[in-house]
């Protein structure tokens, strides 16, 4: 084997062994420290350790406490690909007919670095008070209920309900999206003024949202949790 040959060897398995890495994350976790990284992979510590610096000098993976999370560049990776699933294109008639049915705005968002979700479609109301367009942006998992929906907190109701959320006196509605192997790869939110969203259409509201969320994990394929 000539020295090139061997040089290229190296790099591909360099660039394997930084995929193994990056999919780490794909079963939906979070975070992943230099310990548990070298565990999935069975690669050393050292090796990793380099991979971890490398995946995070070029924006793929970004430093949070002692562990990593997706980077920017991987989740814009991942927003690119979103385009081409069908979870991303099977949404848009369930959130144009969620809409139509509770007068509301509706949104698919998908959880972007482990501590936030980004809206990636949506459906305004047609009512002249309704809620921003919220397209592109993210807000925190912690504290919202589309957060609670991606992490999966949505009790026996399917769904979780905020009556105070980011904004003063809006009410948001959301229920999970699930795909093969019953991960979480998105959520339906619903939102609205909570003067026009009263206790009852809270109750109401959710099913309706579940019953979209359902419909979409079932066309790409998911695991409907009951």
């Amino acid at each position: 084997m000539t020295t090139n040959e061997t040089a290229e060897r190296s790099s591909v398995r360099s660039v394997e062994r930084a995929l193994h890495v990056l999919d780490c994350f794909s079963d939906g976790r979070a975070k992943i420290t230099l310990s548990e990284a070298a565990r999935l992979t069975e690669l050393p510590i050292s090796t990793v350790s380099r991979l971890l610096m490398t995946l995070e000098k070029e924006g793929f993976l970004r430093r949070s406490g002692a562990a990593y999370v997706c980077g920017i560049r991987l989740m814009q990776i991942g927003l690119n690909a979103l385009h081409n699933l069908s979870v991303y294109e099977i949404a848009e008639a369930h959130l144009t007919r969620l809409s139509e049915l509770t007068g509301e705005s509706s949104y698919l968002g998908i959880p972007s670095d482990g501590v936030q979700v980004v809206y990636v479609r949506q459906s305004l109301s047609a009512k002249s008070i309704r809620h921003s367009a919220w397209l592109g942006r993210t807000v925190p998992v912690k504290g919202t209920a589309i957060g609670a929906a991606i992490t999966g907190n949505v009790g026996t109701s399917g769904f979780a309900a905020t009556r105070q959320t980011l904004e003063p006196d809006v009410t948001a509605i959301a229920a999970p999206i699930y795909a093969s192997g019953g991960s979480i790869v998105a959520a339906i939110n619903l939102t609205g003024p909570t003067y026009r969203i009263k206790d009852d259409d809270v109750r109401r509201f959710g099913l309706a949202v579940v019953e979209a969320a359902q419909a979409i994990s079932e066309e790409i394929g998911g695991v409907v949790r009951k």
